[in-house]
């Protein structure tokens, strides 16, 4: 239950970091960036599930593992309506959801084929590893655009 209950939160908190980030003068896709590597540095705890003793503690690990993650997938989905124009949109957004369901079907299938010879803890470590490749190559391949007609400025966002 409680994985799961941070997941949520962690879908609250990334539109939260990129809203006060805004707020102190990161332009939007910066924000965003900054958001999804804040989430990606969360998912280090990941690495350590399989070494703690403690069943409660493992607990904690993956319910910040599903906050970070949640965190970050949330800010990556929004990063899409930042940087296509809307009739490209729904192409982007469908794309994105083949290509991460693809990667889930394929790191579950060979989690499921190695799981018994290697044991969990890769897994865990790869959890953690993976999201902080995907912050490096988000932070390579896209830059904060430089026209922002049609990104709303800080001072036309409501209050907090």
């Amino acid at each position: 239950f409680l994985p799961f209950l941070a997941g949520e939160l962690g879908c609250l908190f990334g539109p939260t970091v990129t809203f006060w980030l805004q707020k102190k003068g990161v332009n939007l896709v910066n924000a965003r960036r900054w958001t999804f590597t804040l989430g990606a540095v969360l998912m280090m705890g990941m690495a350590f599930v399989g070494s703690v003793e403690s069943a409660v503690a493992a607990v904690i690990l993956l319910s910040l593992g599903g906050f970070a993650h949640q965190t970050l997938s949330v800010t990556c989905i929004t990063l899409a309506s930042d940087l296509f124009r809307k009739d490209e949109l729904g192409t982007v957004a469908g794309m994105a959801g083949f290509c991460a369901n693809l990667g889930v079907a394929l790191f579950s299938t060979a989690m499921g084929l190695l799981v018994k010879k290697i044991g969990y803890d890769p897994f865990f470590i790869a959890l953690a590893v993976l999201d902080l490749i995907a912050a490096a190559i988000l932070w390579t391949l896209i830059r904060a655009p430089r026209d922002t007609k049609g990104i709303q400025p800080v001072s036309e966002l409501p209050a907090a």
